[in-house]
């Protein structure tokens, strides 16, 4: 103990606590990840979404340490981190905000790991949310992965809509858009669209219609079928929008959009 009143070796000793906290949580991380994969071997997601809630309450935790180890050198510079606040505000207000959107991701949970989400302009499913982003494999227009992985800033979370493309579940809706001028016939391109619709999604509409029959009684809402539907709209003065609504597996919807696509296309034959 009375080494530890010489100011130098007291700061080494703390910097060796420093780096036995930092060493521990890395380790504690890697322990859980081998412990979560074992403990669940069939479910990744699962195990996924515990790992990250575990990996930030233990990053928390030594975060938390490792402020009451330095506590007093924090104390003595506490006049100077007053000083530099305001900069800090201007300069860190992302990091604020990300920090807040990280809380509001986890008391609110408006998605977990394995959601398909659209934030702002940015579509895909989520992979990983740590204390300052939440990170998606990216889904491009064609409804495919287009193999880039995107970390959206948490603070999106405060200022941006959300929307959870996986709200369902299992199974969820998805409309697909074909503008089709008003020259088109319209009454064969509906019949068209709706028997390539059903030839795809005859697999899985069966499952899906009994899978939102329980929805409906455990949530008390009233869903649509899971049966493809055809709606109409004005897209501009030359042409309509025909909107094909069905329900698809997450995993499938875009094989299946490309499916209709195509399917159409090569049915309906040029306009």
């Amino acid at each position: 103990m009375e080494l530890l009143k010489d100011p130098t070796a007291l700061f080494l000793f703390k910097l060796a606590i420093t780096f036995g906290l930092m060493a521990s949580g890395f380790f504690v991380n890697r322990a859980l990840s081998w412990s979560l994969r074992k403990l669940h071997p069939y479910h990744p997601e699962k195990a996924r979404s515990q790992l990250v809630f575990l990996k930030n309450l233990v990053r928390m935790a030594v975060f938390f340490l490792l402020i009451s180890v330095w506590a007093s050198q924090i104390t003595g510079a506490f006049l100077s981190v007053v000083a530099i606040a305001g900069a800090l505000i201007i300069t860190g207000k992302e990091v604020v905000l990300s920090l807040l959107g990280y809380v509001n991701i986890s008391l609110s949970k408006p998605f977990r790991i394995g959601d398909y989400i659209e934030i702002g302009t940015q579509n895909g499913r989520v992979i990983d949310i740590d204390l300052l982003s939440t990170k998606l494999f990216e889904i491009g227009m064609s409804g495919k992965y287009t193999g880039r992985r995107l970390a959206v800033p948490n603070a999106m979370v405060l200022t941006q809509t959300i929307k959870h493309l996986s709200m369902l579940g299992k199974f969820s809706l998805y409309t697909i858009e074909i503008i089709l001028p008003f020259k088109a016939d319209t009454a064969r391109a509906e019949q068209v669209a709706l028997q390539v619709a059903n030839t795809v999604s005859a697999s899985w509409v069966e499952e899906a219609d009994q899978y939102f029959d329980r929805i409906e009684v455990s949530e008390f809402v009233d869903l649509p079928s899971a049966k493809p539907e055809v709606f109409w709209q004005a897209y501009n003065e030359l042409a309509h929008k025909m909107i094909i609504r069905l329900a698809c597996p997450l995993e499938k919807r875009g094989d299946a959009e490309q499916a209709i696509y195509k399917g159409f296309w090569r049915e309906f034959g040029p306009v």
